[in-house]
């Protein structure tokens, strides 16, 4: 142990002027608890004033914990102060609820509601014990358990709250493990004692006479003391030997309190047959009492004093006095006990609280320092994304317009395409038949008629391609253009033409909502058979809608795909932000939805 001591010694030198060190209040500890074993008590005290003035409280609850457990046990057992130690029981509480130890915590109150106890602050003693209750895990801290429940039931015995107590002892020897049972139902024996039902003790303290052989000698000393009051007190014959042997160990383990009730028993005992005995006895009784200054046990001396001297108004009167005293002893002590509490609250409240002002402090520094990073860094990305959205708009623009000057390009080639087509179909047939009546030598009235149709064809093309009016007359042009291309058998409806603001269609717009509807009314001509056509003219906020729709033969999707008028269309209406679809089976007629922008 002393090589441990040296060993703990180094280690602290090594951390002494680092306070914050994460270890120093740790070894700090393990030093302290070296220095108890030891008994070098200076050490001990001077260490824990140290450990109080320099330990970074917050960083190390439950070595703190610890250490004001140690200096409780040490003012117990050493200093035999209870006060003192109800403090650092109740600091020690309250570092091991910060830590988050349950155990700790439990224990702390156990010892805490111990010295309430022994202090005859009994309802103080329960309402302690009650909340240890609420630490303490029954399934792995046992033992603490159910001596908190033992205690407990000893406060109900004291405040005559016998019921109470019964129905605890009835829950502890029916629950609690086979270690400290005996202590368990010893005191479940004095209850019943108090009540005078001496044979219930009787059977309960009889087997314990064999059980405790195995438990300490204060425990063994216990049982039999009570056994042989009560026995004595049913009135069974009992020998003296069987109060004096309990008495003789309880000297042997210097059990004060023990002593005192052996003694009571004793004077109870020789109270009548020998009174002068008695009255030894209640006098060593006195003096064991004002040794560990328990008022309460001089008060039960005066008690069987006064049936021995029942004329003697002294002792009346030093019985009324003490008896006086001691309930305002008891009231002084449950205010104080309630005082101690507070006032440790408080105190470790604003060590907490001086503790979390510095850490907010630090907190604060680093936030400010970290929120101007932010800032520089949020900068730096904000130009960065400016940069890439910038180019990527740059690229996106210099794509669309290349992909817009390819589109155009293949609208020109896809409409050359065709109008070659046209002028190889209907001009290059004409021709043909021309040169033939010419090498014929046919009469000049049938060659002049094909060339004046072949100038009309010429003449009507070149207005479908050039000559659409954009201007006030659109109206008129467009109603003409489509009514011209309807087939003689087959029925135009015009819905919400005449509603429509062409004024706010730009000129381009036009021209290309006139192509694209002049080739769907070719195309229906020449493939779909229809006997009704519909068109729907819709303003709206943007943009003009179209629906055209008739009920001719229609098309599969892989023969509209075909069609290189339509492809021409979607070219068309794509290159001013517009757009068109097309729905249309065999057989199911044909639809098409146009968007015009305005």
């Amino acid at each position: 142990m002393q090589e441990r001591l040296e060993f703990a010694n180094r280690a602290f030198e090594g951390v002494r002027e680092q306070p914050k060190h994460p270890l120093y209040t740790k070894i700090l500890y393990n030093k302290n608890w070296l220095h108890y074993t030891l008994g070098q008590y200076d050490s001990l005290v001077h260490y824990d004033a140290v450990m109080q003035k320099n330990a970074a409280v917050s960083a190390a609850p439950k070595e703190m914990g610890m250490q004001h457990y140690l200096l409780g046990y040490y003012f117990v057992l050493v200093k035999h102060q209870s006060d003192s130690a109800f403090k650092r029981y109740n600091r020690s509480k309250i570092y091991y609820q910060q830590a988050k130890d349950s155990s700790g915590t439990g224990t702390a109150l156990l010892n805490m509601g111990g010295i309430q106890y022994q202090k005859r602050d009994y309802f103080g003693s329960k309402e302690t014990l009650t909340e240890a209750l609420k630490y303490i895990k029954k399934e792995t801290d046992s033992v603490t358990y159910w001596s908190a429940m033992d205690r407990i039931a000893q406060s109900h015995r004291h405040l005559h709250n016998y019921e109470e107590a019964l129905a605890f002892y009835a829950n502890i020897t029916k629950e609690a493990p086979k270690a400290n049972l005996s202590v368990y139902k010893n005191n479940y024996a004095t209850v019943y004692i108090d009540l005078k039902k001496y044979q219930k003790a009787i059977e309960i303290l009889e087997p314990l006479v064999q059980d405790t052989l195995a438990d300490s000698e204060t425990t063994q000393a216990r049982v039999l003391d009570n056994l042989t009051y009560a026995r004595w007190s049913s009135g069974v014959f009992v020998k003296p030997q069987d109060f004096l042997k309990p008495l003789e160990v309880r000297k042997l383990q210097d059990d004060k309190r023990g002593i005192i009730s052996s003694y009571l028993h004793l004077s109870e005992f020789y109270l009548k047959p020998q009174p002068e005995l008695a009255r030894a006895y209640l006098d060593s009784a006195k003096i064991q009492a004002k040794e560990i200054n328990s008022s309460g046990g001089e008060l039960e001396v005066l008690v069987f004093k006064m049936q021995l001297e029942p004329q003697n108004a002294a002792l009346k009167e030093r019985y009324i006095k003490l008896r006086d005293s001691l309930y305002e002893s008891e009231l002084k002590v449950k205010t104080q006990f309630a005082k101690y509490k507070y006032d440790d609250e408080l105190k470790e409240q604003s060590i907490l609280r001086l503790e979390n002002e510095k850490n907010l402090r630090e907190l604060e520094l680093a936030q400010e320092r970290f929120t101007k990073l932010w800032i520089i860094a949020a900068l730096v990305v904000a130009i960065l994304l400016i940069l890439l959205i910038y180019y990527v708009q740059r690229y996106k623009a210099r794509q669309l317009k290349i992909q817009h000057n390819i589109d155009r390009l293949s609208a020109i080639y896809d409409t050359e395409a065709a109008i070659s087509r046209r002028l190889h179909d209907d001009f290059g047939s004409g021709l043909n038949t021309a040169m033939l009546l010419l090498q014929r030598q046919e009469n000049i009235d049938a060659i002049l008629d094909q060339l004046e149709k072949l100038y009309n064809q010429s003449r009507d093309f070149s207005r479908s391609l050039n000559d659409i009016d954009t201007g006030a007359g659109f109206k008129d042009a467009l109603s003409l253009m489509l009514r011209s291309q309807v087939p003689q058998d087959t029925n135009l409806l015009l819905l919400g033409f005449h509603k429509i603001d062409w004024d706010l269609v730009r000129p381009v717009n036009k021209i290309t909502l006139y192509k694209i509807l002049r080739e769907l009314m070719l195309n229906m001509r020449k493939h779909s058979a229809a006997k009704r056509v519909t068109l729907k003219f819709e303003m709206h906020s943007k943009h003009l809608k179209i629906m055209y729709s008739d009920n001719g033969k229609g098309a599969s999707h892989e023969a509209l795909q075909l069609k290189n008028g339509l492809r021409i269309t979607e070219k068309r209406i794509e290159a001013i932000g517009g757009s068109i679809s097309f729905e249309t089976e065999e057989q199911s007629g044909f639809t098409s939805h146009i968007k015009i922008p305005f």
